[in-house]
Protein backbone atom coordinates (compact mmCIF):
# COMPACT_ATOMS: atom_id res chain seq x y z
CA UNK A 1 0.00 0.00 0.00
CA UNK A 2 1.48 3.37 -0.97
CA UNK A 3 2.25 6.13 1.49
CA UNK A 4 -0.02 8.52 -0.42
CA UNK A 5 -2.98 6.18 -0.02
CA UNK A 6 -2.31 5.79 3.75
CA UNK A 7 -2.03 9.54 4.17
CA UNK A 8 -5.36 9.98 2.33
CA UNK A 9 -7.11 7.41 4.56
CA UNK A 10 -5.81 9.03 7.76
CA UNK A 11 -7.01 12.40 6.53
CA UNK A 12 -10.52 11.05 5.79
CA UNK A 13 -10.77 9.37 9.20
CA UNK A 14 -9.81 12.65 10.89
CA UNK A 15 -12.53 14.53 9.00
CA UNK A 16 -15.14 11.91 9.94
CA UNK A 17 -14.16 12.15 13.61
CA UNK A 18 -14.49 15.94 13.60
CA UNK A 19 -17.91 15.73 11.91
CA UNK A 20 -19.23 13.26 14.51
CA UNK A 21 -18.00 15.46 17.33
CA UNK A 22 -19.78 18.49 15.90
CA UNK A 23 -23.00 16.49 15.46
CA UNK A 24 -22.93 15.29 19.09
CA UNK A 25 -22.44 18.85 20.32
CA UNK A 26 -25.40 20.09 18.26
CA UNK A 27 -27.62 17.31 19.61
CA UNK A 28 -26.64 18.12 23.19
CA UNK A 29 -27.41 21.80 22.67
CA UNK A 30 -30.77 20.97 21.09
CA UNK A 31 -31.69 18.66 23.98
CA UNK A 32 -30.66 21.29 26.49
CA UNK A 33 -32.76 23.92 24.74
CA UNK A 34 -35.74 21.56 24.63
CA UNK A 35 -35.40 20.80 28.33
CA UNK A 36 -35.28 24.53 29.09
CA UNK A 37 -38.49 25.20 27.16
CA UNK A 38 -40.35 22.34 28.86
CA UNK A 39 -39.19 23.40 32.30
CA UNK A 40 -40.34 27.02 31.83
CA UNK A 41 -43.95 27.39 33.11
CA UNK A 42 -46.60 29.32 31.18
CA UNK A 43 -47.84 32.05 33.51
CA UNK A 44 -51.55 32.84 33.65
CA UNK A 45 -52.60 36.50 33.38
CA UNK A 46 -52.73 38.35 36.69
CA UNK A 47 -56.28 38.23 38.06
CA UNK A 48 -58.00 41.56 38.65
CA UNK A 49 -60.59 41.48 41.46
CA UNK A 50 -64.11 42.35 40.35
CA UNK A 51 -65.25 45.39 42.40
CA UNK A 52 -68.88 44.26 42.10
CA UNK A 53 -68.33 40.86 43.69
CA UNK A 54 -70.14 40.49 47.02
CA UNK A 55 -68.10 40.36 50.19
CA UNK A 56 -68.73 37.53 52.65
CA UNK A 57 -68.24 38.35 56.31
CA UNK A 58 -66.95 35.95 58.96
CA UNK A 59 -70.44 34.73 59.86
CA UNK A 60 -71.22 33.75 56.27
CA UNK A 61 -73.33 36.83 55.55
CA UNK A 62 -73.14 38.45 52.12
CA UNK A 63 -72.38 42.16 52.17
CA UNK A 64 -72.68 44.15 48.95
CA UNK A 65 -69.67 46.26 47.86
CA UNK A 66 -69.46 50.04 48.22
CA UNK A 67 -71.75 52.08 45.99
CA UNK A 68 -70.61 54.34 43.19
CA UNK A 69 -72.70 57.28 42.04
CA UNK A 70 -73.12 58.22 38.39
CA UNK A 71 -74.12 61.91 38.19
CA UNK A 72 -76.26 61.14 35.16
CA UNK A 73 -77.99 58.19 36.83
CA UNK A 74 -77.42 58.28 40.61
CA UNK A 75 -78.64 54.76 41.35
CA UNK A 76 -77.60 53.05 38.11
CA UNK A 77 -74.60 51.14 39.44
CA UNK A 78 -72.92 49.96 42.60
CA UNK A 79 -74.02 47.93 45.60
CA UNK A 80 -73.96 49.96 48.85
CA UNK A 81 -72.25 48.36 51.83
CA UNK A 82 -74.57 48.05 54.84
CA UNK A 83 -73.25 49.69 57.95
CA UNK A 84 -72.49 47.18 60.66
CA UNK A 85 -72.89 44.18 58.36
CA UNK A 86 -75.87 41.87 57.91
CA UNK A 87 -77.19 39.94 60.87
CA UNK A 88 -78.44 36.45 59.91
CA UNK A 89 -79.98 36.01 63.37
CA UNK A 90 -82.36 38.93 62.89
CA UNK A 91 -86.14 38.49 62.88
CA UNK A 92 -87.51 36.11 60.26
CA UNK A 93 -84.75 33.49 60.57
CA UNK A 94 -87.20 30.93 61.91
CA UNK A 95 -90.09 32.10 59.79
CA UNK A 96 -92.01 33.67 62.68
CA UNK A 97 -93.75 36.91 61.71
CA UNK A 98 -94.04 39.74 64.25
CA UNK A 99 -97.37 40.58 65.88
CA UNK A 100 -99.71 42.93 64.00
CA UNK A 101 -98.08 46.33 63.59
CA UNK A 102 -99.18 49.31 65.63
CA UNK A 103 -96.17 51.56 65.13
CA UNK A 104 -94.31 50.04 68.08
CA UNK A 105 -91.23 47.86 68.47
CA UNK A 106 -92.06 44.24 67.59
CA UNK A 107 -89.73 42.79 70.23
CA UNK A 108 -86.78 42.25 67.88
CA UNK A 109 -85.85 45.89 67.49
CA UNK A 110 -87.91 46.30 64.32
CA UNK A 111 -90.71 48.80 63.88
CA UNK A 112 -93.79 47.59 62.01
CA UNK A 113 -96.26 50.17 60.77
CA UNK A 114 -99.43 49.42 58.81
CA UNK A 115 -100.17 51.83 55.98
CA UNK A 116 -103.61 53.31 55.42
CA UNK A 117 -104.86 53.96 51.89
CA UNK A 118 -102.67 51.36 50.22
CA UNK A 119 -101.42 52.13 47.65
CA UNK A 120 -101.52 55.93 47.73
CA UNK A 121 -101.36 58.01 44.57
CA UNK A 122 -98.79 60.68 43.81
CA UNK A 123 -95.52 61.27 42.01
CA UNK A 124 -93.48 58.07 42.10
CA UNK A 125 -89.97 58.83 43.37
CA UNK A 126 -88.54 55.42 42.43
CA UNK A 127 -86.37 54.69 39.41
CA UNK A 128 -87.67 51.80 37.31
CA UNK A 129 -90.59 51.05 39.65
CA UNK A 130 -92.01 48.37 37.33
CA UNK A 131 -88.78 46.33 37.02
CA UNK A 132 -88.45 46.73 33.27
CA UNK A 133 -85.39 47.07 31.04
CA UNK A 134 -82.32 44.93 30.45
CA UNK A 135 -81.49 42.99 33.60
CA UNK A 136 -77.92 43.27 34.87
CA UNK A 137 -75.65 40.56 36.20
CA UNK A 138 -74.47 41.18 39.77
CA UNK A 139 -70.66 41.11 39.61
CA UNK A 140 -69.43 37.77 38.24
CA UNK A 141 -72.35 35.70 39.54
CA UNK A 142 -74.30 34.34 36.57
CA UNK A 143 -77.33 33.38 38.68
CA UNK A 144 -77.91 36.93 39.95
CA UNK A 145 -79.66 39.14 37.38
CA UNK A 146 -81.47 42.17 38.74
CA UNK A 147 -83.63 44.89 37.27
CA UNK A 148 -81.89 48.20 36.57
CA UNK A 149 -81.79 50.53 39.59
CA UNK A 150 -82.60 47.67 41.98
CA UNK A 151 -79.93 45.63 43.79
CA UNK A 152 -80.11 42.19 45.40
CA UNK A 153 -79.35 41.38 49.02
CA UNK A 154 -79.33 37.95 50.61
CA UNK A 155 -78.00 35.99 53.56
CA UNK A 156 -75.77 32.92 53.25
CA UNK A 157 -75.46 30.50 56.14
CA UNK A 158 -77.46 28.57 58.71
CA UNK A 159 -80.79 27.65 57.09
CA UNK A 160 -80.51 30.31 54.38
CA UNK A 161 -79.21 29.80 50.85
CA UNK A 162 -78.52 32.37 48.17
CA UNK A 163 -81.44 32.41 45.70
CA UNK A 164 -81.20 32.90 41.95
CA UNK A 165 -82.45 36.19 40.50
CA UNK A 166 -83.87 36.63 36.99
CA UNK A 167 -86.64 38.46 35.11
CA UNK A 168 -90.09 36.93 34.83
CA UNK A 169 -91.19 37.51 31.24
CA UNK A 170 -94.80 38.24 30.29
CA UNK A 171 -94.46 36.13 27.12
CA UNK A 172 -93.43 33.03 29.08
CA UNK A 173 -95.36 33.41 32.34
CA UNK A 174 -97.98 36.14 31.88
CA UNK A 175 -99.57 35.49 35.26
CA UNK A 176 -96.29 36.26 37.01
CA UNK A 177 -96.08 39.82 35.64
CA UNK A 178 -98.38 42.46 37.11
CA UNK A 179 -97.89 45.01 34.32
CA UNK A 180 -95.48 45.73 31.49
CA UNK A 181 -93.17 43.06 30.09
CA UNK A 182 -91.30 41.84 33.17
CA UNK A 183 -91.22 41.45 36.93
CA UNK A 184 -88.34 40.64 39.28
CA UNK A 185 -88.23 36.96 40.22
CA UNK A 186 -85.97 35.12 42.68
CA UNK A 187 -86.12 31.52 43.85
CA UNK A 188 -84.30 28.56 45.37
CA UNK A 189 -85.26 24.94 44.77
CA UNK A 190 -85.31 22.72 47.86
CA UNK A 191 -84.07 25.54 50.02
CA UNK A 192 -84.97 28.40 52.31
CA UNK A 193 -83.69 31.91 51.85
CA UNK A 194 -83.81 35.35 53.36
CA UNK A 195 -83.38 37.73 50.47
CA UNK A 196 -84.75 40.65 48.53
CA UNK A 197 -83.90 43.84 46.71
CA UNK A 198 -83.33 47.46 47.66
CA UNK A 199 -83.08 50.90 46.10
CA UNK A 200 -81.69 54.11 47.57
CA UNK A 201 -83.69 57.13 46.44
CA UNK A 202 -82.08 60.57 46.21
CA UNK A 203 -83.63 64.04 46.35
CA UNK A 204 -86.38 63.02 48.74
CA UNK A 205 -87.89 65.95 50.65
CA UNK A 206 -86.89 65.68 54.31
CA UNK A 207 -89.56 65.62 56.99
CA UNK A 208 -92.24 64.31 54.66
CA UNK A 209 -94.57 61.37 55.21
CA UNK A 210 -93.73 58.71 52.62
CA UNK A 211 -95.48 55.53 51.57
CA UNK A 212 -93.68 52.64 49.90
CA UNK A 213 -95.76 49.96 48.21
CA UNK A 214 -95.15 46.98 45.95
CA UNK A 215 -97.15 44.19 44.36
CA UNK A 216 -95.96 40.73 45.32
CA UNK A 217 -96.74 37.17 44.30
CA UNK A 218 -95.30 33.81 45.34
CA UNK A 219 -95.28 30.19 44.22
CA UNK A 220 -94.52 27.47 46.75
CA UNK A 221 -94.86 23.80 45.84
CA UNK A 222 -93.68 20.80 47.84
CA UNK A 223 -93.08 18.70 44.71
CA UNK A 224 -93.43 19.74 41.08
CA UNK A 225 -95.23 16.50 40.21
CA UNK A 226 -98.30 17.79 42.05
CA UNK A 227 -98.21 21.39 40.78
CA UNK A 228 -97.02 21.28 37.17
CA UNK A 229 -99.79 23.77 36.36
CA UNK A 230 -97.91 26.44 38.34
CA UNK A 231 -100.22 26.46 41.35
CA UNK A 232 -99.01 26.13 44.93
CA UNK A 233 -99.38 22.82 46.79
CA UNK A 234 -98.43 22.12 50.40
CA UNK A 235 -96.76 25.53 50.41
CA UNK A 236 -94.45 27.26 52.83
CA UNK A 237 -95.42 30.60 54.33
CA UNK A 238 -93.43 32.94 52.09
CA UNK A 239 -93.27 35.77 54.65
CA UNK A 240 -92.99 38.67 52.22
CA UNK A 241 -92.94 42.34 53.26
CA UNK A 242 -91.65 45.80 52.29
CA UNK A 243 -89.65 48.33 54.29
CA UNK A 244 -88.36 51.91 54.38
CA UNK A 245 -85.23 53.18 56.09
CA UNK A 246 -85.93 56.92 56.49
CA UNK A 247 -82.26 57.52 57.36
CA UNK A 248 -81.07 56.17 54.00
CA UNK A 249 -79.10 53.25 55.49
CA UNK A 250 -78.68 50.30 53.11
CA UNK A 251 -78.58 47.57 55.78
CA UNK A 252 -81.82 45.59 55.70
CA UNK A 253 -81.27 44.44 59.29
CA UNK A 254 -80.78 47.93 60.75
CA UNK A 255 -83.12 48.93 63.54
CA UNK A 256 -83.97 52.07 61.60
CA UNK A 257 -85.91 50.12 58.94
CA UNK A 258 -89.69 50.38 59.27
CA UNK A 259 -91.44 47.28 57.93
CA UNK A 260 -94.91 46.41 56.74
CA UNK A 261 -96.68 43.37 58.10
CA UNK A 262 -95.86 40.03 56.48
CA UNK A 263 -98.12 38.70 53.75
CA UNK A 264 -98.30 35.45 51.78
CA UNK A 265 -99.62 36.17 48.24
CA UNK A 266 -99.64 32.63 46.81
CA UNK A 267 -100.55 32.47 43.10
CA UNK A 268 -102.05 35.95 43.05
CA UNK A 269 -100.90 39.55 43.05
CA UNK A 270 -101.37 41.45 46.29
CA UNK A 271 -100.14 44.90 47.24
CA UNK A 272 -98.57 45.80 50.58
CA UNK A 273 -97.52 49.20 51.92
CA UNK A 274 -95.55 50.86 54.70
CA UNK A 275 -95.24 54.50 55.76
CA UNK A 276 -92.39 56.50 57.31
CA UNK A 277 -91.28 60.11 57.73
CA UNK A 278 -88.10 60.92 55.82
CA UNK A 279 -85.20 62.12 57.96
CA UNK A 280 -82.99 63.47 55.17
CA UNK A 281 -82.87 63.79 51.39
CA UNK A 282 -82.19 60.09 50.84
CA UNK A 283 -84.19 57.03 51.87
CA UNK A 284 -83.79 53.33 51.11
CA UNK A 285 -86.64 50.96 50.31
CA UNK A 286 -86.47 47.19 50.74
CA UNK A 287 -88.26 44.10 49.42
CA UNK A 288 -88.05 41.00 51.62
CA UNK A 289 -89.02 37.32 51.52
CA UNK A 290 -88.09 34.53 53.95
CA UNK A 291 -90.08 31.30 53.42
CA UNK A 292 -90.42 29.23 56.57
CA UNK A 293 -89.58 25.86 55.00
CA UNK A 294 -87.88 24.29 51.95
CA UNK A 295 -89.90 23.27 48.90
CA UNK A 296 -88.98 22.08 45.41
CA UNK A 297 -90.45 25.24 43.92
CA UNK A 298 -90.02 28.39 45.97
CA UNK A 299 -90.41 31.53 43.85
CA UNK A 300 -90.98 35.21 44.68
CA UNK A 301 -92.15 37.90 42.25
CA UNK A 302 -92.20 41.69 42.72
CA UNK A 303 -93.66 44.32 40.39
CA UNK A 304 -95.06 47.87 40.27
CA UNK A 305 -93.45 49.44 43.33
CA UNK A 306 -94.14 53.01 44.38
CA UNK A 307 -92.67 55.61 46.75
CA UNK A 308 -94.83 58.69 47.12
CA UNK A 309 -95.26 61.65 49.48
CA UNK A 310 -98.60 61.44 51.25
CA UNK A 311 -100.47 64.10 53.27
Amino acid sequence: MSKKYLTFMVFMLLLASLACSALDSSTDLANEATATVVATPTLAPTATPDPNLPVVSGDGTVIAPEATVDPADPIASGEPTPEGGLDPTNDGENGQPPPPGDGSDDGDGEIVVPAAGCPASGQNLLLNPSFEGEYKQFGAINELNHAPNWFPWWVDGQSNLRPEYKPANVNNTPGRVHSGSSAQQYFKSWGQFKAGLFQSVLDVPAGKNLQFSAYGQAWSCEDFSICSDGSSANPANMLMRVGIDPSGDTDYSAGTVIWSEYFNPLDQWQVTCVSAVSERDIVTVFLWASPDGPRQNQDVYWDDASLVVIP
